[in-house]
């Protein structure tokens, strides 16, 4: 379980986060979504530990992540995993080999142990064929699959996807949108800090629509359609001018 029990995030005189409070089971499809500056994509990076909060606390499994030391923080983050927008690739290693640097820095394993976790996540996200190409010679939609597989090959729980679909054409946006469903059904959970509507609807179980620095909407993806909340507007008239 991921909570946050009054949490408040500033940024100088920007209140981002107010007093949020928030449960979420590490289970399904969860999007977190909101308009630019919304805050979404602070929550996530709150949710792993990358930043803390300024007031309340953040929880896994009922253990605060604020204030813990990083050496006490790289077990529950290998848990508990994060993908930043861009797939943060090695330009001169393969797919394979960038995929294997996964467990090799985040359980330690030795290389033989640590490729063939990457030859099993390849697969599982079907870039099996190119796992001996280079991050240059493949398309951004490739890249973004290479990254899941990497965070997948460290057998998280639970992994914070941070606007995976951004910068993505159409087809490749909604290969990763099944990707991040097929993650789910096999147990990796999936936390999305995202403005797409359309990724939404496809793939979420539960979104969540940030407002005003707390939760303006919590439902279901199909109810988010028709939902006249003040949350839902502005977020429609946000994505509307994107």
């Amino acid at each position: 379980m991921l909570r946050f029990r009054g949490v408040t995030k500033r940024y100088g005189a920007q209140t981002v986060l107010d007093d949020l409070e928030l449960e979420l089971p590490l289970s399904g499809v969860t999007f977190i979504m909101g308009p630019s500056g919304a805050g979404k994509s602070v929550l996530g990076r709150l949710a792993v530990g990358l930043e803390f909060a300024d007031h309340g606390r953040v929880e896994v499994d009922g253990v605060p992540l604020d204030g813990l030391p990083e050496r006490a923080l790289r077990p529950r983050r290998a848990r508990l995993g994060y993908l930043t927008q861009s797939p943060a690739l090695l330009d001169w290693l393969s797919l394979r080999e960038n995929v294997a640097l996964g467990p090799q820095r985040v359980h330690r394993w030795p290389r033989d142990r640590a490729l063939a976790a990457a030859d099993a996540a390849l697969s599982d996200v079907g870039l099996s064929e190119l796992a001996h190409a280079r991050p240059p010679a493949v398309g951004p939609g490739t890249q973004k699959r290479a990254a899941v597989a990497r965070a997948l090959a460290c057998r998280p729980r639970a992994l914070v996807y941070d606007e995976p679909t951004t910068g993505l054409d159409p087809r490749s946006a909604r290969q990763l949108d099944d990707l991040i469903a097929f993650a789910a059904r096999r147990g990796t959970a999936a936390v999305v800090v995202s403005h797409d509507l359309v990724s939404a609807e496809r793939t979420a179980e539960r979104v969540l629509v940030l407002h005003q620095g707390r939760i303006g909407y919590d439902g279901s993806a199909q109810a988010l359609a028709t939902s006249n909340a003040p949350a839902v507007r502005v977020l429609r008239e946000g994505t509307s001018h994107d």
